[in-house]
């Protein structure tokens, strides 16, 4: 039997049996109240607690691949050649994920860095950073 063409007062009269009282309860459709999504003011939660929570900061200034001879060799005040030159970008990394390029700067005989870009644009990967 398919219940394609029928009609909803078809399929009620025959959910109902009829209108006998002492048979048994009516089948009635269900009723929902309408859904009013909250609002988002009223949504957000204080997400103050995380503001300790640390990070591992990591600036990727560059690499050099040496011998094991050349290790057992390095001295103080030896200088090490890096992959990059002055002016290039770096990467700036949290917990291992990149986060955004920056320059190197000296402040008061001080390395900092002044994150220049969060994006990763053809220009910044262009200049040398990865």
């Amino acid at each position: 039997m398919s219940f394609q063409n029928f009609t909803e007062e078809q399929i009620e009269s025959l959910l109902n049996l009829g209108d006998d009282q002492s048979s048994g309860p009516k089948v009635k459709k269900a009723q929902f109240t309408r859904f009013t999504p909250p609002k988002v003011e009223e949504t957000r939660e204080n997400i103050n607690f995380l503001n300790d929570v640390e990070l591992e900061f990591k600036v990727e200034l560059g690499t050099a691949s040496i011998s094991l001879r050349e290790v057992l060799n390095l001295h103080e005040e030896q200088v090490l050649p890096l992959n990059r030159i002055a002016g290039d970008t770096v990467d700036v990394k949290i917990n291992n994920v990149w986060l955004a390029h920056g320059e190197v700067l000296v402040l008061n005989e001080v390395l900092g860095i002044r994150i220049s870009s969060f994006s990763r644009d053809e220009e910044i990967w262009s200049r040398g950073a990865k």
